[in-house]
């Protein structure tokens, strides 16, 4: 007895091991989704601009070697070496340093908020995924009750054929019909299974072929009183903002070519007479200079104005992108929220359809098993019964499906 309570135990914990919900799918697709994970090495690269833009701050330093090898036939000349080091450090360059780095943390930023607008996106294309393959589990079902409920009204029409109390051509008019079932539910099946590789492949692959899809759970779907002043507060808005501001330092950066550029350099040379740096007595052995190099372009064909010039038509650009977002996604609430509305309307006029249809069938069925009803409008009360279920069906998760996108647009 004890060993048969401990079995039960186990398949039922195993079975909850291979069971996720819509949530935990989202998780699973914010830890393992390919689109996603670029979207990080993207930031991350965003990240490591800024310091490379700082490395301007840091000194150079460089080393070098020569060696010439002159053959007597070829002249007087005599083999000679040289080793140098040179450290260089750039004491101005109008700014341009400064503005690099302050663009290069905006760019980071942006790529910062498209990142999290990237796993808003997700969260909804996961939870799309998900009830479309829970759809397609339903389909099977209505699918499969349409065909058993043709193969009974064949069996039974088979049987009124035999005692002569049925016409052949309404026998083969059930049969073609509960044929055409067949296929509508071997399509259905293979719909399911599309359905469940595009989930998967939402998740990053992460799912396994024996792991179970909970349904949603049966409640109540209510509008929330959303603030609309978050609208404007989007992560794709705070991005396209910051790309303007990134554009804006890009632009001041530019305007370090107007001014003049101030380099200092120490160099060490070490000459040689051989490729060991060797040196014949009376030569020089090395030399150390100092250099301040100061350097102003005073005109350079008129390229850095046209720079100007381009960058503000790009600040331009972004701004119309921005004015047109923000239209976008008031457009998108406003869809979204008569949507939501719409799936409640028919959520209940489903349910009424559906227990009507049930009931049309169940009425129907008891007519033509008396005589009193044809094949065709037993197949018809079938028809209707499919389509009301399938209906049923699709409006019951559209309110997920419509409160999903609200919480989209919001972030939440």
């Amino acid at each position: 007895m004890k060993r048969s309570i401990l079995t039960l135990i186990s398949v039922a914990v195993a079975g909850n091991l291979y069971a996720i919900n819509i949530d935990d799918a989202v998780q699973k697709a914010l830890l393992n989704n390919n689109s996603l994970k670029k979207q990080h090495y993207i930031y991350d690269e965003a990240k490591e601009n800024i310091n490379f833009a700082k490395g301007s701050y840091n000194p150079v330093v460089n080393i070098g070697y020569n060696y010439n090898a002159n053959k007597r036939d070829l002249g007087n000349g005599k083999d000679n070496s040289n080793a140098n080091a040179t450290i260089s450090y750039n004491l101005f360059n109008g700014f341009t340093d400064k503005y690099n780095i302050e663009s290069a943390k905006l760019n980071a930023d942006y790529s910062n908020y498209t990142l999290q607008s990237a796993k808003e996106d997700l969260k909804l294309t996961t939870k799309q995924n998900y009830i479309s393959y829970l759809k397609s589990l339903k389909n099977i079902e209505t699918q499969e009750n349409a065909f058993k409920l043709l193969e009974q009204q064949y069996k039974d029409s088979e049987n009124r054929f035999e005692q002569g109390l049925l016409a052949k051509n309404d026998l083969l008019q059930v049969n073609a019909q509960m044929l055409q079932a067949k296929q509508n539910l071997a399509r259905a099946k293979a719909d399911s299974r599309i359905a469940r590789f595009q989930l998967k492949n939402t998740l990053g692959g992460s799912l396994e072929k024996d792991e179970k899809i909970e349904d949603l759970p049966k409640q109540e779907i209510l509008n929330e009183n959303y603030n609309l002043e978050e609208l404007n507060s989007r992560n794709e808005i705070k991005a396209l903002k910051k790309s303007i501001d990134a554009l804006i330092s890009q632009k001041n950066a530019n305007k370090g070519d107007f001014m003049p550029n101030a380099d200092v350099n120490l160099s060490y040379f070490k000459y040689g007479n051989d490729a060991f740096l060797d040196v014949e007595e009376g030569n020089p052995e090395d030399q150390t200079t100092a250099t301040l190099a100061l350097t102003w372009n005073l005109y350079n064909g008129g390229r850095d104005a046209s720079e100007d010039i381009i960058f503000n038509k790009k600040i331009l650009q972004v701004k119309e992108d921005l004015a047109n977002l923000k239209l976008s996604i008031q457009l998108q609430y406003e869809k979204a929220l008569e949507e939501f509305e719409v799936s409640k309307l028919n959520f209940q006029t489903a349910k009424i359809s559906l227990t009507q249809s049930k009931e049309n069938y169940k009425i129907v069925n008891n007519r033509f098993k008396e005589g009193l009803s044809s094949s065709t409008d037993l197949i018809n009360a079938n028809f209707l019964l499919s389509q009301a279920k399938q209906s049923f069906d699709n409006a019951y998760y559209d309110r997920f499906l419509a409160k999903a996108s609200l919480n989209r647009i919001f972030e939440k």
